[in-house]
């Protein structure tokens, strides 16, 4: 009776660490000599969602989400350290599909899989800090 208790329990053990989401909720950062990026990320159960903001050619153009609380990221995370998202440019207000990468605690790797069609000041890749 003793061994089925503990394989229980192990195996329990096992199944609830195994289920635990990757957390992408945070304020992260990215910046270079022109350009920076912030996306400002929520994540409740496994829906993830957020704003962005990006200012390019040293704040000639600006795509960013007009006020705080708009949603301009959506996606689902799995299990995985990666969330595939869906994202609107606020310069063109089009579509793009993106995954985000958790990298570790401190750092998210962005990086778009589908572009938007007409302009976007988004980065195509860019490595982000947590603030």
């Amino acid at each position: 009776m003793m061994i089925k208790v503990i394989l229980f329990t192990t195996l329990l053990l096992s199944f609830s660490t195994s289920n635990a989401l990757t957390d992408f909720s945070g304020k992260w950062h990215a910046e270079t000599a022109t350009a920076s990026f912030d996306l400002n990320l929520t994540q409740i159960k496994g829906r993830v969602s957020g704003s962005h903001c990006a200012v390019q050619m040293g704040g000639q153009k600006i795509d960013c989400a007009i006020k705080d609380n708009d949603v301009t990221i959506i996606g689902n995370a799995n299990n995985s350290t990666s969330v595939k998202v869906t994202f609107i440019s606020q310069f063109s207000k089009k579509q793009g599909t993106a995954t985000i990468t958790k990298m570790n605690d401190s750092t998210i790797e962005w990086r778009i899989i589908i572009k938007p069609k007409g302009g976007f000041y988004l980065p195509n890749q860019m490595v982000l800090k947590k603030q």
